[in-house]
């Protein structure tokens, strides 16, 4: 029996994210792991902008010294952006075109069966039609730990989703708010799946993990957002447990005055193994970050989870996956649990078995999906 082509479509092309290429690497070995043919399709959406755009944004309105600073710095980001773009070529098996909205059709040809995700491709906030599969023909569509991203929707919201869910084989997502959205305002059921990072276990991650990179200890802090208040609070901590503050700076791309003095050895461009072996090696981790949690989980270690928003948005995933591994308590996410005195006294663990339950749901999940038993 020919082996089947599959063809995933996520944020994978020109991705600097750690967590999108690390379940984009995930989901890829796993299915390859179980037998299949699987690759990232390279797709170039309309929507992307231009790296060239952002820094010359980034810069716009520095001069003198504030402009050579930011020059430097964006020196700096462009090899972030060259060692994202090795991991990717050499770590993940993905299809030797790129395509576009206007030749994503021909990738009909090729593929099998069709899967989409994980991360967030059904965020109608940046509604793309493509990672819907709609150009797909007479071929299956399954969803993978997709993720909406989104507490609710609009009624117009509403009616797209249930719209665009209609042809696919079977369709999973990542967080319960995703399983209610989708059942509560489509015609359709969703099954709760693992993001793909958690697909794999310390030993499979540990294959690409490089050794220890800081011969210190330290507080690994890995913020997507703005906020100064828990860059303090973690400068705090840190001092008082004698840690050195290691920080990824700039993880948007451009210049943050946030990131600027914040931590005391900036790391500008580990690759998505380093970015593990940061949190593999760490004394403590602080972040706002899913897959920075995944990872603390997976390697066991002492970490705490900020709202990247004070609005709490974006925190229904971070939700999910803490009561996934039965420690919510992790989440700081009031004013009451953002301060040293209650970081310093939580001292729970995550629960492994649960992890290995949901493992064999998730892999059951996929093997129905692909090997055409009915999974709708």
């Amino acid at each position: 029996m020919k082996m089947k082509k599959i063809g995933i479509l996520t944020h994978y092309y020109g991705s600097d994210n750690y967590g999108g290429l690390l379940q984009a690497y995930a989901l890829c070995k796993k299915l390859n792991n179980l037998g299949y043919d699987a690759e990232q399709i390279c797709f170039k959406s309309n929507q992307m902008i231009d790296d060239e755009i952002i820094q010359k944004k980034a810069s716009k309105g520095f001069r003198g010294l504030a402009h050579w600073i930011v020059s430097l710095l964006q020196r700096k980001i462009t090899s972030r952006k060259l060692t994202m773009k090795n991991f990717r070529e050499n770590f993940i098996p993905h299809s030797d075109i790129v395509y576009t909205e206007e030749n994503i059709d021909e990738s009909n040809e090729k593929y099998d069966l069709f899967i989409t995700g994980s991360d967030q491709v059904w965020n109608l906030n940046w509604y793309e039609h493509v990672y819907f599969l709609d150009f797909v023909k007479e071929k299956p569509r399954v969803s993978y730990a997709a993720s909406l991203g989104m507490e609710q929707l609009s009624d117009e919201q509403k009616e797209l989703l249930n719209e665009k869910l209609k042809n696919y084989k079977a369709i999973s997502v990542r967080e319960d708010k995703a399983v209610e959205l989708i059942k509560n305002y489509t015609d359709y059921d969703a099954e709760k799946v693992l993001d793909p990072t958690l697909l794999l276990n310390s030993d499979e991650w540990d294959e690409i993990v490089p050794e220890r990179k800081i011969n210190k200890p330290y507080l690994f802090c890995y913020f997507l957002g703005k906020r100064n208040d828990i860059r303090k609070l973690a400068i705090e901590y840190a001092k008082n447990n004698s840690l050195k503050l290691v920080t990824i700076p700039y993880l948007l791309g451009n210049y943050r005055k946030c990131d600027l003095k914040f931590g005391d050895i900036k790391l500008f461009d580990p690759n998505p193994s380093e970015f593990i072996s940061l949190i593999k090696y760490a004394d403590c981790v602080m972040t706002d970050s899913f897959h920075a949690c995944v990872f603390s989980n997976i390697y066991k270690k002492n970490y705490f989870v900020f709202q990247r928003y004070l609005s709490g948005k974006m925190s229904s995933r971070i939700y999910s996956l803490l009561d996934l591994f039965k420690c919510s308590e992790r989440f700081c996410d009031n004013k009451e649990k953002e301060n040293l005195q209650y970081i310093e006294k939580v001292t729970v663990e995550s629960q492994s078995q649960k992890i290995i339950e949901e493992q064999k749901k998730s892999i059951n999940y996929i093997r129905n999906a692909i090997d055409n038993k009915e999974t709708l």
